[in-house]
């Protein structure tokens, strides 16, 4: 922090709308003069995360997080306060010096894959070698705008070229093997070699990992993946998700698709509400991303019978996420890649456009009921809707589910579904989003932090030792720091000061806590009534063992002085 100078700093703050920022990860929907969505820390249903634009703070009923704009994107980002403000600054155009030497594990694994990524794009438009590479992208009709949009790259056949260029720029042989970009046997050698590469980036547009497809002749694995890192977890990510997120929420419909390609082909023919779930099955963390932004989902998985199992799967993930998901059956032997290019983005859309639901998509696949088909084949469909009930936790959906299934499809599915009868996970819905009436030591903080200039008058008569609440009393004294250096009393200058999650989550929901203008003054009135009754009832405690002593004692000035203090004290309460 000391490298950032405070009048920047708060620059940074004015200058960074907390409404703005936040929407471009959470879908926020006016609610009063506040505005709510599915929290993005937590797994949720029913909205509970509030953003409060006039005091420029955050606060989920649901998880009890909160903070400033600040603290969002540390939480969100995963970054530490001076890269949180980096990243703020830069999307405000605000310069910050950059120095070197303050830069944490996470800051110089992302520089160290931004260099990765500008390496690898810089070698395959203007390198020679990488000239098939250049050649196969564009037989696929991919050209230089869409490389330049997806930052697509060349790994050289070499075994350390990455590796000698990182050296060039100073970036440390263990922060690229913290980046999953170089591995080590024997001494350090690049990880991707003679590839293309596609920088797999996360919501907010930074470069995490890379996928690396193989050379079209060439043997080996077809994709390659970084490893998971500090900054890369793959079930966390959707591919593309942060070109298309603003599409996604428009249209309130997400297409997703299994591959790299298979997504930028779609881009390429004008569908930008696509996101790519690369990788293994589709994770409760990709479709928690999902509903922040859109209700509908529909899934353009391979038509092969690991594509439709997959599908599946995902409906499950997505039902229990509170999406509704939809599938698409394309021509046998078909992705959405090859489709599109044969048939074109029009042929697609009408497809895109008539999804069924899962229900729907089993009858089209059958020729008959299910009750016709053999024992085998009935043993395989159940097998496949058992799969897709399976992660679906709230009671109430899978009620719903089982009923569909048999109203539609005539099985009973019950019998076959492990765990069935166990009680449905905790819903997550408030009946009453609100704050419910705390006790005085909050009350008297929010006042103070609403009216600042009242704090002139508590400072000397209320101690941090009076709060009942260890966590009250930590932010009566940050108060009381930012008073004695004559920074103004905020809530952003409060979540500023606080290090700890619990602290800060404390004090988002003491910020929510609402006075009208004519009744906050005898609130606080009241409250300052109270500090006094419990200044007074410990000092009556105090007195009681001093009097006591100076009986034993038979100290007879003392002990008329201590009781004269005792009994008009007693009077006061």
């Amino acid at each position: 922090m000391g490298r950032i100078p405070e009048d920047t700093v708060q620059r940074i703050k004015n200058e960074s709308d907390i409404v703005s920022i936040i929407s471009e990860f959470v879908n926020l929907k006016k609610s009063g003069k506040d505005f709510k969505g599915l929290c993005p820390f937590h797994q949720e249903k029913t909205p509970s995360f509030f953003v409060i634009p006039q005091k420029q703070f955050y606060h989920c009923f649901g998880c009890g997080k909160g903070g400033n704009v600040i603290n969002f994107i540390m939480d969100h980002e995963r970054l530490e306060y001076p890269e949180a403000l980096r990243f703020l600054a830069q999307k405000s155009g605000i310069e910050i010096p950059r120095t070197d030497s303050g830069s944490s594990d996470a800051e110089r694994v992302y520089e160290a894959l931004s260099f990765a990524e500008r390496f690898f794009n810089n070698r395959l438009l203007a390198s020679n070698d990488a000239r098939p590479a250049l050649d196969y992208l564009r037989s696929r009709g991919i050209d230089g705008d869409i490389i330049m949009r997806f930052g697509l790259g060349y790994a050289p056949d070499s075994w350390d070229a990455l590796l000698k260029a990182a050296s060039r720029e100073k970036i440390q042989t263990e922060v690229l093997e913290k980046a999953g970009l170089v591995k080590r046997k024997q001494g350090l050698y690049d990880h991707f070699r003679k590839r293309i590469m596609i920088p797999i980036r996360n919501i907010s547009g930074k470069c995490v990992a890379f996928g690396g497809r193989i050379m079209p002749g060439d043997e080996g694995a077809k994709y390659i993946n970084s490893p998971e890192t500090d900054v890369y977890k793959k079930s966390r990510i959707l591919y593309g998700f942060d070109i298309s997120k603003n599409t996604v929420r428009e249209k309130n419909e997400a297409i997703v698709v299994e591959g790299y390609f298979d997504l930028i082909s779609l881009f390429r023919a004008g569908i930008g509400n696509v996101v790519a779930a690369s990788g293994t099955g589709f994770a409760p963390e990709q479709a928690s991303l999902l509903s922040r932004f859109c209700e509908r989902v529909v899934l353009m998985y391979d038509p092969d019978s690991a594509g439709i199992k997959a599908a599946f799967r995902a409906c499950g993930v997505l039902y229990n996420a509170g999406l509704e998901p939809r599938l698409i059956r394309l021509p046998k032997g078909s992705d959405p890649d090859g489709y599109i290019r044969k048939y074109g983005a029009e042929n697609l859309l009408n497809i895109i456009s008539e999804a069924d639901d899962i229900f729907d998509f089993v009858i089209k696949g059958l020729k008959g009921k299910i009750s016709d088909q053999t024992v085998a084949t009935q043993k395989k469909i159940i097998t496949k809707i058992v799969e897709f009930v399976e992660p679906i936790d709230d009671h109430q959906t899978r009620a719903i589910i089982y009923e569909k299934i048999y109203s539609r499809l005539g099985v009973d599915i019950k019998p076959f579904a492990p765990g069935e009868g166990r009680p449905g996970a905790p819903s997550d819905r408030l009946d009453d989003i609100g704050v419910k009436k705390d006790n005085f030591e909050n009350t008297f903080l929010a006042i103070i932090i609403s009216h600042p200039e009242i704090y002139g008058e508590c400072f000397d008569r209320v101690d941090s030792s009076l709060f009942s609440e260890s966590d009250n009393a930590r932010i009566f004294e940050i108060i009381g720091k930012l008073h004695s250096s004559g920074r103004e009393i905020s809530i952003s200058n409060l979540f500023d000061e606080i290090g700890s999650n619990g602290l800060r989550n404390r004090l988002s929901k003491i910020a929510l806590i609402e006075h009208s203008s004519a009744d906050w003054v005898t609130v606080f009135e009241d409250c300052m009534r109270r500090f006094k009754k419990i200044a007074i009832k410990r000092r009556l405690d105090e007195l009681k063992g001093l009097i006591d002593e100076a009986g034993k004692e038979s100290d007879r000035d003392r002990l008329e002085i201590l009781t004269r203090e005792f009994h008009k004290l007693k009077a006061e309460v």
